[in-house]
Order: structure tokens, then sequence, then C-alpha cells
């Protein structure tokens, strides 16, 4: 059995859970994302920002209930097919994943947010040059 702390991260049907797993201990957090973007909506929130906000802090917690530190450092990239406001596809992969100075394993390390398309014609023929590439560093 290794020593190293594990993180999954699974969906289905519009949760998200976040499981972490070190020496038997285990802890289990789900992300209700249809409640979460509604609520955004509704408040006229940035949606996708306040999201990887709920999915750090969901990360952090879940990963303190089995590996009590006081540093987590994570490090993500993501890839949207438009400008954030605009993108109808999503894709974030955890790169790299720390508590305190003891790696992470992360399994599941991809998810895709994809939402209706309603950008016009041409709006979907140049969006080629509106891709958005961001890495992301958080130390939380």
């Amino acid at each position: 059995m290794s020593d190293k702390p594990v993180l999954k991260i699974k969906s289905k049907d519009g949760d998200i859970t976040i499981v972490a797993k070190n020496n038997g201990e285990v802890s289990i957090k789900p992300i209700n994302l249809k409640f979460i973007m509604a609520n955004l909506w509704w408040e006229k929130e940035p949606e996708v920002e306040t999201f990887f906000n709920v999915l750090e802090l969901t990360i952090k917690n879940v990963m303190k209930d089995v590996y009590p530190h006081h540093k987590l450092v994570m490090d993500y990239t993501y890839t949207a097919n438009d400008r954030l406001q605009d993108a109808s596809k999503i894709d974030m992969e955890i790169d790299y994943l720390k508590a305190d100075d003891v790696e992470v394993e992360v399994e599941g390390d991809n998810i895709v947010l994809m939402g209706n398309d309603e950008r016009g014609f041409f709006k979907k023929l140049t969006s080629r040059r509106r891709k958005l590439v961001e890495n992301v560093h958080r130390e939380l």
C-alpha cells in the first residue's frame, strides 16, 4: 500500500465527486454543479471563476480530512474554446498537487465543462483567435 495520499475526481449527471484516500481513511465531498451554476446565474456572478474557487476549496477540505496539512499547492491548466464569458466548453487538467511536502497522486485529473453553444456563426468562426489557455498556480 502506498504512503502517498490519493485524490480522485469523478463526475456523473451534473455532479462532481471529490474523493481523498490516505492509509485507509476516505473522505468524499460532492459538488452539485446545477445548483451552483443556477445560483451564480441568478446573482449575475462570474460562473467559471467561482466554480474554480469552489473546486479548489473542496479539494483542500477533502484532503485535510485524510491528510492534515498547512499548505496545499495546486497547479492546473484550463482551456476554453472562446473567452470565458462566451465559451461553451472548458477543459481543466490538474497538473500538480502537493500537500505540505508530499506529492498527491491525482486520478481523474481532467474535468470538462460543456454548455449550450449560443454563439452566432461568425463568433464561432473566429473563436479560434480568442481561444484561451491559462496556467494557474494556487497555494491554499
